[in-house]
């Protein structure tokens, strides 16, 4: 595949990005009120991610607006029933986050050009580092091959002369002992007579002297010449060393389809090829397209998210919580407690720095009993919200007479919270028995599996696997302000 340049490979970016922030569902089920309030909410976001500069964020969710808005929603079964002006309203806010969306589009461009022709630099410079180290391992390895074989070659040369020096000192004994006894020589030097013998003795040493590998005459006597003398010289000599009883050096090889005692004399092992370290991989050139930062789906991919990495298993933007909110809570659920009936509020807050923090406690008109709690005139919630900029959180509310956990009818509750956002989290208070639980539905399974339950009351949730848990995406901090807000009065 040919190299892209700077400006295809932002193009690319820009693409994927665009995928990514037009694969939004909409649930048929969830009542599409739900889906206008998220929207406001997904506006907010957007606009706090372009005051941070997080513009890829901001771009993001704006483009998510308008394909939830634009093609999704309009498929909803509710559509018809949403007043035509809060439909004339929302497609003000279209209108503008098209305008946001395209010129932000315009700036990633400019940005991810200048980020890949940075990349691409660095990446030069590191294949050219790469190839150096490369270039000086390949020479220590033909380094070490040259020296090894000079070793060889030396190893060799010194075992030739072993060899050669040892034939000599034998043929030297041999001359010493036919010399020291007389043995008679022909005038043109030919051995005669029993010598003979002994030179053809001297032949078939010389034959195989490649093979000795050592023969020590013992001094002896000296010997009377005759048939009784050579056979004692030949006696003290032994005879010569078979071909098979020889064992090659080890600087020999049998050559294929030999036999057992065949080898080629100064032949030499065969070397495997030199491997170069594995460690030293050309990195890529540009020449694939890469992969967009951030674009790829977290754990939780939902309307609101922006595919930002996150330190929580399920990709959960982190949600701070002030130490002294259920403190707060528990004070001014004190009179219902004592009246054994439960009271609820809404956790609402901003968004900064790609991380919610809780900074209303929202108390809004209700009724409620032992084991239950309904609020009453939410309209008032959502303009008090709306007129502070705040993004819903999710709820809190009190078991008075029972012990900190969800019940099915919490779990259906919460299910509407975290459907909107994903983030949304339940704190139970248990003040007789001085407990408090944060929990959330685990994403996945226990999310999917209470949005289509379609029992009502109460009823039972099976165990295992469990449906929800308590949330690893919250932080408890000291020093936040928290503002009440109670509507009851």
């Amino acid at each position: 595949m040919p190299e892209l340049n700077q400006s295809e490979v932002a193009a690319e970016r820009v693409r994927q990005l665009c995928n990514y922030s037009e694969s939004v569902s909409v649930d048929h089920s969830i009542p599409i009120r739900r889906y206008f309030r998220s929207g406001n909410e997904m506006m907010r976001m957007a606009r706090v991610y372009q005051d941070e500069k997080d513009i890829q964020s901001a771009f993001i969710l704006y483009t998510k607006f308008i394909t939830l808005f634009v093609e999704k929603l309009m498929k909803h079964p509710g559509y018809k029933t949403v007043p035509e002006n809060d439909k004339k309203v929302n497609k003000k806010k279209v209108m503008e986050a098209f305008k946001l969306a395209e010129k932000i589009k315009s700036v990633l461009r400019e940005r991810f050009t200048k980020e890949e022709a940075i990349k691409q630099e660095s990446q030069r410079k590191e294949q050219e580092e790469i190839n150096k180290r490369l270039q000086i391992q390949l020479q220590i390895e033909e380094d070490k091959k040259r020296i090894e074989s000079e070793n060889r070659k030396a190893e060799d040369e010194r075992k030739k002369l072993e060899e050669e020096e040892k034939l000599r000192k034998l043929k030297e004994e041999q001359e010493r002992l036919i010399a020291g006894g007389g043995v008679g020589v022909a005038a043109a030097g030919t051995a005669v007579g029993p010598a003979a013998g002994i030179a053809a003795g001297i032949g078939s040493v010389n034959s195989i002297s490649d093979s000795i590998s050592e023969v020590t005459p013992s001094p002896g006597p000296s010997l009377d010449i005759g048939q009784t003398g050579i056979d004692q010289i030949s006696n003290h000599l032994g005879p010569p060393p078979a071909y098979s009883h020889v064992t090659p050096p080890e600087s020999h090889i049998i050559p294929p389809g030999g036999t057992s005692g065949q080898y080629l004399p100064g032949a030499t092992k065969v070397l495997p090829p030199v491997i170069p370290n594995r460690d030293l991989k050309p990195v890529n050139t540009g020449s694939e397209i890469p992969s967009v930062d951030r674009s790829n789906k977290p754990s939780v991919d939902h309307f609101t998210s922006t595919g930002i990495e996150s330190t929580n298993k399920f990709g959960l933007k982190d949600v701070i919580v002030s130490t002294d909110l259920v403190e707060k809570f528990i004070l001014l659920a004190a009179k219902n407690t004592r009246a054994n009936t439960e009271t609820c509020a809404i956790l609402a807050g901003k968004l900064s720095k790609n991380q919610f923090t809780i900074t209303h406690l929202i108390v809004p008109k209700q009724t409620g009993t032992p084991d239950s709690c309904s609020t009453t005139n939410e309209e008032e919630v959502f303009d008090y919200q709306d007129n502070h900029d705040l993004i819903t959180l999710g709820w809190i509310h009190t078991h008075p007479s029972q012990t900190a956990f969800m019940s099915s009818v919490d779990l259906h509750t919460h299910c509407s919270y975290q459907l909107m956002m994903p983030e949304a989290i339940a704190i139970v208070c248990a003040p007789k028995f001085d407990e408090t639980g944060i929990f959330g539905l685990l994403p996945g399974y226990g999310l999917n599996f209470i949005a289509n339950c379609k029992q009502s009351g109460f009823h039972p949730h099976p165990k295992d696997p469990p449906i929800y848990d308590e949330c690893s995406h919250v932080k408890l901090i000291s020093g936040i302000k928290v503002t009440v807000a109670d509507m009851r009065s």
